[in-house]
C-alpha cells in the first residue's frame, strides 16, 4: 500500500495532538481545582483589613515571634496604604512553636483582643514590641506582659487573663494551623495573593500587576 506510510504518520500526529490536548486540559483543570481549594481554605477568616469586595485578597500566614514576619509588615502596610480600596488583608495564625516558644500565647492574646474588636490594634502592638516580649522565658512573667498590652488597649485585665488559655481561644489558633497544614506551609511568613502562593518580597509588584491589568 503506497499510502500506508502517510496514513501511519497522520495517525501518529493525531495521537500526539490528542494526548497533548488531554494533558493540557488535565493540567489546567488540576490548577483550577487547587486555586479553588485554596480560596475555600483561606477566605473563611475573621481577621480582615480592607474592603470585603476588594479586587485583591492577600492571605498571610504569620507568627508574631518571627523576625521576618515583623520585617514584612513594612511591605504589607505599604500595599494597604497605596491601595486602600483595592486590597484586603486576611491574617491567619501559624505559630512555629518548635522554634518560637512565645508565639502560641501571642496568637491567643490577639484572639482575646479580637473579642473586644481590637485584634488589629493588638497585632500591631505585638509586632512593634517583638524585641521586648519575645525574650521573656518565664510563662508567668510573659502572660503578665501580654496582659499589660491588653490594658494599654483598654481591655479588662481580669477578663484577658481568664480567657487567654481557654479552650475556645486555643481552638481559634488551632483552626488556622490546620488550614496552613493542609496547604503544606513550612515557614512564615507565607502569603497567598488571590489564591496563588506569592513571595513576600514581590507582594507590591504582584498587587500592582493585578490591579493594572
Amino acid at each position: 500500500m503506497k499510502n500506508l506510510p502517510l496514513l501511519l504518520s497522520t495517525l501518529l500526529v493525531t495521537t500526539v495532538l490528542v494526548a497533548g490536548v488531554v494533558f493540557v486540559f488535565s493540567k489546567n483543570s488540576q490548577s483550577s481545582q487547587e486555586v479553588v481549594a485554596q480560596a475555600e481554605l483561606l477566605s473563611d477568616a475573621p481577621h480582615i483589613r480592607g474592603p470585603q469586595e476588594a479586587q485583591v485578597t492577600i492571605v498571610e500566614f504569620s507568627d508574631f515571634q518571627c523576625p521576618a514576619c515583623k520585617t514584612t509588615q513594612t511591605i504589607i502596610n505599604k500595599v494597604l496604604l497605596q491601595y486602600p480600596d483595592q486590597v484586603r488583608l486576611i491574617y491567619r495564625h501559624f505559630p512555629l512553636n518548635s522554634i518560637h516558644p512565645n508565639a502560641q500565647l501571642a496568637a491567643q492574646a490577639t484572639e482575646v483582643a479580637a473579642e473586644d474588636s481590637k485584634f488589629w490594634e493588638y497585632h500591631d502592638l505585638l509586632f512593634s514590641t517583638q524585641a521586648q516580649w519575645s525574650k521573656i522565658e518565664s510563662k508567668e512573667e510573659y502572660i503578665e506582659q501580654l496582659a499589660s498590652y491588653a490594658e494599654q488597649l483598654g481591655i479588662d485585665k481580669a477578663t484577658f487573663l481568664e480567657r487567654i488559655e481557654s479552650d475556645h481561644i486555643k481552638s481559634l489558633v488551632a483552626e488556622d494551623l490546620t488550614a496552613g497544614g493542609k496547604l503544606n506551609i513550612q515557614g512564615t511568613p507565607t502569603f497567598y495573593v488571590n489564591g496563588q502562593s506569592s513571595p513576600a518580597s514581590q507582594l507590591l509588584q504582584i498587587v500592582e500587576s493585578i490591579i493594572n491589568n
